[in-house]
């Protein structure tokens, strides 16, 4: 049927067409988010400048001579004001009535409402500091509605009562506490605080002169009460405006966004308007395993709001300002300079929150001048991937066409039945028949469920063209075997860097269109995901067994009946040996460590040689190839090419199995589309050609041993 193949010709070039443009669209946004912004956190850093004897102003003025743009400033909130000495303090109600004296603390008017209108869970604040009271007092009225808040000052005690509710509460437990017997009597909870205590409050402006006495911004990062915070926006721009603060970013503070309210679960409109009246994209800050983004109540539909021109945050979290003199191996902040250096390559980072090294959980190593050092050599790294340190930068939004989407999805689907073909036979009626309903249903799903449809597709890619991988591995390895081993070992590196080349070449052009189907803007900045990384590992392997029994079969050789019900019949009926519990443990424990390994959230943890070896490459190659590919993979089809040619038949399957997943391993790099396509296609060329190298050693020490066994046997005349 010629004009079936035509057909099939066509709709793979117009599929072939789109998937480009889709591409092209998605690189030309990742190539305009080419800055990154380093921000202080202000809090750790005077810490670390008390440990020195250092003033805040000289402490930012030092770091000012580094890469860093900004110093991010948190709200002051009554937890903060305590824990810096302030001259305040504050408790519930509840907590303050049972000081039996209580009463001689407070006088007038504020102790009359104490008495009779105060709930039990409001929260008390009280302080001798005029200035402060009065900072205070003016940014809760900015801040909070009236029934929020009453004031009293009619006494050298200032106080302040502001409204609380149960739900608010903090509270500890210490444990059971039991009677003479060992029963337990009771599981008492302690109420020590509420909600309340960490509300913002102003910034203090002692803290934005010192910051801008140094030279640097300032970021002022809100935070947000879920109620009575109807003019939480204004006060907050007011702010920016009053301090002269240049917002890259806004950081909100705590686990809601800015005028988020539990009871409608929405925001006010006022924040999306006055961001975008003012250019100041919202500030994703990355999980804790480096996956996503940290969870705050409204975070995601401003987001979405904003058109995910969002600027994502890697936050310098304790684990990583300890890894100053990192395994025993790497002096100094090496592998700070190495984790900030893979966040902004690989996974669009454009903002680093950055704390200073800490030698203990309390204290810092004190050498200033390795900052400097360190962010010179991070911006000179960054340079190679033509981006600069300075004002964090922002993707445009940049959406998929349907269309386009439908085109590719119908070239997909012509791979799928070509497939089908090869493994099953399937004839050319049922092809044009799958081929009009797939279209139909292509278009109708599109349309129906986009999100699905698209997740649908990059997961269809996914296991395509690793099974096309295959299906080209098991034609060249057929063709091979029939060579009988008249090939000289010359000719077998060539062929098996031919067999190598063309069948990762189908992986890299999978991991492509992959790419280029999830090039929407919440999947390039990781407001979503592609959720099928795990099962397009796996699903391919089980493809390969399937295939590898109806095409090679189990103990098949030409006097036996060579269909696949028979090589399973032979297997069931193969005498079950010890070994094989042992090989099939092993097989499993690999397994489980090669899906496991997939992702940050496992705990199985990288062994520290392989991270210096990654080190090693990241820092001399301009992305660094995966490990399993280059020394297990990739070398293992060489070795595949080279058994079939020697007609080593009955070591092919460990070897194909294990090359395998080197096809799986290509399209899945694509699979995380938070990292920039660029770098991704880069990584698998340098993954193919050292796989490559290594793979003709492999083939010289396989041809070494081949050429001692067949001395050793005298089976045969080595030619």
């Amino acid at each position: 049927m010629k004009w079936k193949q035509r057909g099939f010709l066509l709709i793979l070039i117009i599929a072939v067409i789109s998937t480009g443009i889709l591409l092209y669209e998605r690189i030309n946004t990742e190539r305009q988010a080419k800055t990154a912004e380093i921000i202080l956190d202000y809090d750790e850093f005077v810490t670390f400048a008390k440990q020195l004897d250092m003033t805040p102003e000289a402490m930012f003025t030092k770091m000012a001579e580094s890469q860093v743009s900004s110093v991010a400033i948190k709200e002051d909130s009554l937890y903060s004001l305590v824990e810096e000495g302030k001259p305040i303090t504050y408790a519930i109600y509840k907590n303050l009535i049972k000081d039996i004296h209580w009463k001689d603390d407070f006088s007038g008017e504020a102790l009359t409402y104490l008495e009779n209108h105060t709930g039990d869970y409001d929260m008390v604040v009280s302080t001798y500091d005029d200035a402060l009271y009065a900072r205070l007092k003016a940014a809760i009225i900015a801040r909070y509605d009236e029934d929020f808040y009453h004031f009293f000052e009619e006494s050298d005690l200032k106080v302040m009562v502001l409204k609380g509710v149960r739900e608010d509460l903090y509270y500890v437990e210490y444990g059971k506490i039991n009677d003479v017997n060992s029963d337990g009597i009771k599981n008492p909870r302690t109420i020590v605080s509420s909600a309340v205590e960490d509300i913002g409050l102003g910034y203090d402006p002692e803290k934005i002169a010192a910051v801008k006495a140094s030279g640097l911004e300032i970021n002022l990062r809100p935070s947000n009460f879920y109620k009575y915070n109807s003019h939480i926006v204004k006060a907050y721009f007011d702010d920016v405006d009053r301090y002269g603060a240049k917002i890259n970013e806004v950081i909100f503070n705590g686990n809601q966004i800015l005028s988020y309210q539990k009871e409608t679960g929405q925001y006010s409109p006022d924040l999306y308007k006055t961001l975008k009246a003012r250019n100041i994209p919202v500030g994703l800050i990355e999980s804790g395993v480096q996956r996503g983004f940290s969870e705050q109540d409204g975070i995601e539909y401003i987001a979405k709001d904003m058109d995910y021109e969002v600027v994502r945050i890697f936050p310098i979290i304790e684990y990583i300002q300890q890894r100053y003199d990192y395994l025993g191996y790497y002096e100094g902040p090496i592998e700070i300079e190495n984790t900030m250096y893979r966040a902004i390559t690989e996974r669009n980072i454009r903002s680093v929150y950055f704390r200073p090294f800490k030698k203990t959980d309390f204290t810092y190593y004190d050498n200033l001048d390795e900052y400097i050092t360190m962010f010179d050599q991070l911006a000179d790294r960054l340079s190679a991937h033509h981006i600069s340190l300075g004002k964090s930068s922002v993707m445009p939004y940049n959406g998929v066409s349907p269309i386009l989407l439908i085109f590719t999805g119908w070239g997909l689907l012509v791979l799928g039945l070509i497939i089908l073909k090869w493994v099953f036979g399937l004839s050319d009626k049922w092809q044009v028949i799958i081929l009009i309903i797939g279209m139909v249903g292509i278009i109708g799903a599109n349309y129906a469920v986009p999100n699905m449809s698209l997740e649908l597709f990059a997961f269809l890619a996914a296991i395509i063209f690793p099974t096309l991988a295959i299906m080209v591995m098991f034609e060249y390895v057929m063709d091979l075997l029939k060579l009988k081993g008249q090939i000289a070992f010359k000719k077998i590196i060539l062929k098996a860097s031919i067999g190598l080349l063309g069948s990762l070449l189908l992986c890299l052009i999978g991991g492509l269109t992959v790419g280029a189907i999830m090039s929407k803007s919440n999947y390039l900045v990781e407001m979503s995901f592609y959720r099928g990384v795990k099962a397009s590992l796996v699903l391919p392997i089980v493809i390969f067994i399937v295939v590898y029994f109806i095409k090679m079969g189990y103990k098949r050789n030409e006097a036996l009946d060579q269909s696949p019900i028979e090589d399973i019949k032979r297997f069931l009926n193969e005498d079950f040996k010890i070994y094989y519990v042992l090989i099939l443990g092993v097989v499993a424990v690999v397994g489980y460590v090669y899906i496991a390994r997939s992702g940050h959230e496992t705990g199985i943890e990288v062994l520290n040689g392989e991270i210096i070896f990654r080190n090693f490459l990241e820092n001399v190659l301009i992305a660094r190839p995966r490990t399993k590919e280059i020394l297990i993979a990739f070398p293992a089809l060489c070795g595949v090419f080279y058994l079939a040619a020697r007609q080593y038949k009955i070591a092919l399957f460990p070897f194909t199995l294990v090359a395998v997943l080197g096809f799986t391993s290509v399209v899945n790099t694509f699979c995380h589309a938070r990292t920039p396509i660029y770098l991704s296609f880069f990584r698998e060329l340098i993954a193919i050609g050292i796989g490559l190298i290594i793979g003709i050693m492999v083939m010289f020490v396989l041809e070494l041993i081949h050429r001692i066994y067949v001395s050793y046997s005298r089976r045969k005349k080595y030619e």
